[in-house]
């Protein structure tokens, strides 16, 4: 079991978990992110009625009440996956919220990305608000 202070309960601790904690961890201490704007494993159903599946992590735009518009989204695996099966699973998700950012972690790789007008483009870091 780990603990995840943004659910303030211990999961199950399983190698896509320990991707989640690792970068929940790197918001709070590297960027600074207030524990209060994150959530993990988030219910898109919350956001749109009928809809399943869940947000491994969303971070809230202290700017925008509306979760629909997250500061940041991220989608995490263990391990080697296939981008391409990463960036579809976010593309869909991507119907429902708009995110200034995107991390794609897999494993210890991380990919970045940031809104640009209307499409997202590959960035080398993202800095808080």
């Amino acid at each position: 079991m780990i603990y995840d202070k943004t659910r303030e309960k211990s999961v199950a601790f399983t190698p896509e978990e320990a991707v989640r904690q690792t970068l929940v961890n790197w918001l709070i201490e590297k960027l600074k992110v207030p524990e209060a704007l994150i959530k993990t494993e988030f219910a898109l159903s919350l956001l749109a009625p009928g809809e399943k599946g869940r947000l491994d992590v969303i971070v809230a735009n202290p700017n925008s009440p509306d979760l629909r518009e997250p500061w940041l989204l991220a989608e995490c695996k263990a391990g080697k996956t296939d981008l391409q099966s990463l960036e579809a699973q976010v593309n869909k998700y991507l119907r429902i919220v708009r995110p200034l950012h995107i991390v794609l972690a897999m494993g210890n790789e991380w990919h970045f990305l940031s809104k640009n007008g209307k499409n997202y483009e590959i960035v080398s870091e993202i800095s808080l608000f």
